[in-house]
Parts: structure tokens; C-alpha cells; sequence
């Protein structure tokens, strides 16, 4: 985007080419961060579908902050007695049954908006729970030089169409 100067190492390449792109300038400052950019001539709407159907399992991580609650239901655990140590510090009751441990009533491990701890993330991964996902969050959609919000990619025919009976 920036004009070539004389003393760049690709200034021959680019001088005879180089046009001004002032309206992409709105674009670079939205690239913050763990961004990307996905291009497309097909329906935005599509391409919102499929990404908010693309989730990933995330387990929970030592110091995040819990975006959900998370809770462990009760019944067996599969993990033997040797491992009730993690049940207590979380003040999880438990009972062994027939060599391993089970948990007697549903608890709340995690609270959202927490920052989640060592000893709770450890018991999750010893039972195998995920209880995240992520995925990507569409920020602003970008077309011929103007910056839209995500919202815009919900409106659908019908629903114009509501709000027009709805004011006629």
C-alpha cells in the first residue's frame, strides 16, 4: 500500500504499477491482532453458516478465563481410588464402587467469567471433558470500500420483508 521510494529493493517492480488504495487503509487498521481475512464472490451469508457451524473442542486451560459453567454429573468416573485427591480439593463427593471412582451428585466445577485453576483443569482432562470451543468470530465485513458489522449478514428476505408488512 505504501508508494515505492527510490532507495526500496523492489522500487523498478513496483513504480510503473503502484496505484493509490486509500479505501484499503480502513482495512489495514482493522488487521489486529489474531486476525484473517476470508475473500469470497459467493453469499456471506453462506459463508457466516459455515463458520458458526465449525466449532472445535477447546479443553480447559490452566489461568483462562471460562467463557460457560461447567459441571461434572454424577455416576463413575473410570479412574481408579488412587485419584480421589483431585475430587477433594475440588470439594467433589465421591464414593468407590466396584474398584473406581464415582461421583455421588452433579457439581458446578467451573464458574464463567472465572479464571480457571490448575487443580480444575487437571481433574477435566483426567475425565477426558472438553468443555470449550472455539471458532471464528466474523468482525466486520468489508465491501466495496465500506466496513459493515456482522449483523448485517443475518438480514435474509424474509425478514425484510416482516418489517415491511409489520409497517405497512
Amino acid at each position: 500500500m505504501d508508494e515505492p521510494k527510490e532507495d526500496d529493493e523492489d522500487y523498478a517492480a513496483r513504480k510503473d504499477v503502484y496505484k493509490p488504495c486509500p479505501e484499503l487503509e480502513v482495512l489495514r487498521k482493522l488487521l489486529v491482532g489474531n486476525t484473517g481475512i476470508i475473500f469470497t464472490k459467493g453469499d456471506l451469508a453462506d459463508i457466516k453458516k459455515i463458520l458458526d457451524e465449525e466449532k472445535r473442542e477447546a479443553p480447559a486451560k490452566v489461568g483462562s478465563i471460562a467463557p460457560d459453567d461447567v459441571n461434572i454429573k454424577a455416576g463413575p468416573t473410570g479412574l481408579d481410588p488412587k485419584q480421589t485427591s483431585f475430587f477433594q480439593n475440588l470439594n467433589i463427593q465421591t464414593k468407590i464402587v466396584k474398584t473406581q471412582i464415582e461421583i455421588v451428585s452433579d457439581k458446578k466445577v467451573i464458574t464463567a467469567g472465572t479464571k480457571i485453576e490448575s487443580s480444575q483443569a487437571a481433574l477435566l482432562d483426567k475425565l477426558k471433558i472438553r468443555p470449550f470451543s472455539y471458532k471464528m468470530h466474523i468482525k466486520k465485513v468489508y465491501e466495496n470500500g465500506e466496513i459493515f458489522e456482522p449483523s448485517v449478514l443475518d438480514i435474509t428476505p424474509e425478514s425484510i420483508r416482516g418489517v415491511f408488512s409489520k409497517a405497512a
